[in-house]
């Protein structure tokens, strides 16, 4: 097998005890190397036949439930047509079909069932984890959108904002949309300085309290309940006044269309950033915009493609509203919209002037997303890691294009090709209830939860690597990767005992009403979930596995750690509060397939070709037997800085088992997890009410920080190769490319469109050592270029790798 490239990626730091986050959840960090099964999907074996040198056989597996499990029951088909039709849509939350209790069945709800799907995704999931495997589940549709109005001078993101916005928001322009065909224009609006007014803005800033009351038909202010972003077309009169500062605009006069007065607008009643509510609460907000009448003088502009569809999908309900469109937001025809120019297009905008901004890769003019933060070289479509060689795979068109291009594959493989997909080899039925078990429910009525609401990657001081906790110096969406940071890992939730039903059901007050939750609620749901101590079986059956795949599979099965330690997996809803902490014990059986099809029944029973009771993996030294060949293989390629015989040595993994403890991290005040100056446990979701605790960004430790852990090794680079090498890291081997590697990439690029991987070629020239063969390629990607009548248009003609391209030409 090949050698593979260790990366040397940033590493986190762990904040100090005033600076520190708080979460249910953790992470594994991203491997440092994919440590693949085969060398090439060729040498997966096929399906027609038994390999006589690999295993087949099947696992006896009892499932018992350690803390509260949950896992929410199919639709029948009328509960399906009556979603779909949506007529529950208006009824209380306990009737609504998708709030149904039940626990997954088949036919009786009295007898749970654990699907067969759910257990494979927890055993595929944590082979990712500890084979080194690929780091591909990482969403690329979610854009990152921010927005630091007022940040504070040490909050990160108040330079990236101010860059796009200007200081005080100078950049801010408005004007009014355009739809010609699938594409969106921008009408620009007459400037308050074109008026002849001492106005220097993009538009006049109305105070509130200049509008008389009943002026504008349907106007509510800040101070009502029943306040709403709002437009109003409106007709308005001004007077220049002079101040302290110099001369000012005052709106004198302002009503509707038709009440005559001198000049045209619409006034843009934004949010009212009112966060706490009350009887005396008050909104800090004072002015409106005021956008003057579309300029016919000016220029159509228009809004890049990508731009409207990154927004579009990044809508929050706030922008689902009225008066935005259910489906377009803020982009209706013929309203006010407010941009930055970027060029010949359009990038950012927004319904105010203070309006989110997507996290921005200059370079390649798009919006930037959580896989732009996991190298390359931990996703490549050609490599087949042990989860996709035990559980199969299908390669998606863009992967078999990339492949193409990249010169893997000469053509795009016919379908049965094993390049293009492959079945896998392990398979996983449902769980059934062990019978004579009576009284398993935790309640017998439902339970309502406590909210849990979607992941928020937003919190970049959480998500993203931090080389620093200080909070000016965090890293961010913005920031460079992989130099300056990555994706923290695999997301987990930590283990947190048994919890009482009272720690899992709803009991802030926020949400009840005579000690019930409302019925109106659109964020609760119900459950009835399994109590601890219940058992399942199942069956995971396997051909033509390799020692070491098979190794792998018992690895997952029973993780190999501290024998002092219990471990257990995870499945089902209500992580966060603790539940779906589940342990295995499995029962190793193999097939002999010879002594299987040699008779047809053994004495009285079928010939199955299992001998003796089997394998209990519970039993250290036949599990340390099995898994050798997996570990030798793993620990070779890493090729530790100290001497290692198993995975759990090494600081990756050892995280990894530190999140599967049990009992894990209950939040019981008074104990070493447990932040005394903040009065909230490690495993708590910090809040935002009464006080926000986000304010100053507290970084989220690792799982080291929860005490020892049983192994702190590293991977050392593979015949002193490193990469990607961030910039100023001293002591670390410079990566080479060699010339062939990228000809192929220069001459895989297709059309204009293809200039989105010019970034990337250059910082492969940039790695290479031959000077005379980084004229060369340089001069190939020119040539592209000129071809392309790319070579002097902006924004490339002014992209920082174009000017490293004419420096090399120069060389």
């Amino acid at each position: 097998m090949s050698k593979r490239v260790i990366l040397n990626l940033p590493k986190h730091r762990n904040p100090g005890p005033n600076r520190t986050a708080s979460a249910p959840y953790n992470f594994v960090p991203l491997p440092e190397v994919v440590v693949t099964a085969v060398n090439s999907a060729n040498d997966l074996p096929d399906h027609d036949r038994y390999e006589p040198d690999k295993y087949t056989g099947y696992f006896d597996v009892t499932l018992t439930t350690k803390s509260p499990l949950y896992i929410r029951c199919p639709f029948t088909l009328e509960e399906f047509l009556r979603q779909e039709r949506g007529e529950d849509r208006d009824a209380p939350f306990r009737q609504q079909v998708k709030n149904t209790p039940h626990f997954f069945y088949m036919r009786d709800p009295g007898q749970p069932v654990i699907p067969g799907s759910s257990l494979r995704g927890m055993l595929r999931s944590l082979l990712e984890i500890v084979s080194y495997g690929k780091v591909q589940w990482v969403t690329d549709s979610l854009k990152i959108y921010y927005r630091a109005v007022a940040a504070a001078k040490d909050d990160p993101l108040g330079d990236p904002y101010r860059r796009i916005m200007g200081k005080f928001g100078v950049n801010v322009q408005a004007g009014y949309l355009i739809k010609k065909g699938d594409e969106w224009y921008i009408k620009p609006a007459k400037k308050p300085s074109n008026m002849r007014w001492p106005e220097k803005g993009a538009y006049l800033k109305v105070k509130e309290d200049h509008i008389p009351d009943g002026a504008i038909p349907g106007f509510v202010r800040f101070s009502s309940p029943k306040y709403r972003p709002q437009y109003h077309p409106v007709s308005f009169n001004v007077e220049v006044r002079k101040g302290k500062r110099g001369k000012f605009v005052v709106v004198t006069d302002i009503g509707p269309l038709n009440a005559g007065y001198s000049h045209r607008g619409v006034l843009v009643c934004s949010g009212n950033m009112l966060e706490t509510g009350g009887a005396n609460a008050t909104s800090p907000r004072k002015r409106h915009a005021l956008v003057l009448e579309a300029d016919d003088n000016a220029k159509l502009i228009k809004i890049n493609r990508q731009a409207v569809e990154d927004y579009l999908d990044a809508l929050t309900p706030f922008q689902t509203e009225p008066p935005f469109d259910e489906k377009m937001g803020c982009l209706v025809e013929g309203h006010p919209i407010f941009y930055t120019e970027t060029g010949e297009e359009i990038f950012f905008f927004g319904h105010c002037p203070n309006f989110r901004v997507p996290a921005f890769d200059e370079e390649r003019k798009r919006t930037v997303t959580p896989l732009d933060f996991v190298p390359e070289e931990l996703h490549r479509p050609e490599d087949i890691d042990y989860a996709e060689a035990l559980f199969g795979f299908v390669r998606r068109r863009e992967e078999l294009d990339d492949m193409k291009q990249g010169g893997i594959i000469q053509e795009i493989p016919k379908q049965g090709d094993k390049r293009r997909a492959y079945a896998g080899r392990v398979f996983v039925t449902d769980a059934v209830l062990v019978e004579g078990q009576t009284d398993i429910w935790l309640s017998n009525d439902p339970i309502i939860p406590r909210i849990l609401a979607s992941p928020k990657p937003t919190a970049f001081q959480h998500y993203l690597v931090q080389t620093s906790e200080k909070k000016n110096e965090l890293k961010h969406y913005d920031s460079k990767t992989p130099e300056e940071t990555v994706i923290r890992g695999h997301k987990r939730y930590w283990l947190q005992g048994e919890p009482e039903i009272s720690g899992i059901q709803e009991n802030d007050p926020q949400w009840l009403e005579g000690g019930q939750v409302r019925e109106d609620s659109t964020q609760h749901t119900q459950f009835k979930p399994i109590k601890p101590g219940v058992k399942f079986k199942f069956r995971i059956c396997f051909e033509n596995l390799s020692d070491r795949e098979l190794g792998a599979l018992c690895w997952v099965l029973h993780p190999l750690g501290d024998p002092n330690k219990e471990y257990c997996h995870q499945l089902g809803m209500g992580k966060p509060l603790g539940m779906g902490a589940v342990k295995l014990e499995a029962i190793l059986h193999l097939t002999d397939r010879a002594k299987r099809y040699a008779s047809l029944f053994d004495g009285d029973n079928w010939q199955t070709g299992i001998c003796g009771p089997g394998q209990s993996l519970s039993d250290r030294a036949p599990l340390q037997r099995l898994t050798r060949k997996f570990e030798e293989h793993v620990l070779g390629l890493l090729n530790p800085n100290k001497p290692c015989r198993h995975l759990y040595e090494m600081k990756r993994i050892a995280m990894l088992l530190k999140m599967m403890e049990w009992p894990g991290y209950p939040p019981v005040p008074n104990s070493d997890l447990f932040l005394k100056d903040e009065n909230r446990p490690n495993t708590r979701y910090m809040r935002i009410q009464p006080e926000n605790e986000y304010r100053n960004r507290p970084v989220l430790p690792d799982p080291s920080a929860f005490g020892c852990l049983t192994g702190d090794a590293e991977p050392s680079a593979t015949s002193g190769e490193v990469s990607p090498s961030p910039e100023g890291r001293k002591g670390v081997p410079s990566p080479t490319v060699s010339a062939e590697t990228v000809h192929r990439s220069i001459m895989a690029l297709r059309g204009p469109g293809d200039v989105s991987r010019v970034p990337q070629i250059v910082r492969h020239i940039e790695k290479m050592n031959d000077l005379a063969g980084r004229r060369e390629c340089a001069e190939m990607l020119r040539q592209w270029l000129h071809k392309q009548k790319l070579w002097n248009k902006e924004p490339h003609a002014s992209a920082e790798w174009r000017k490293r391209v004419e420096q090399w030409l120069k060389d």
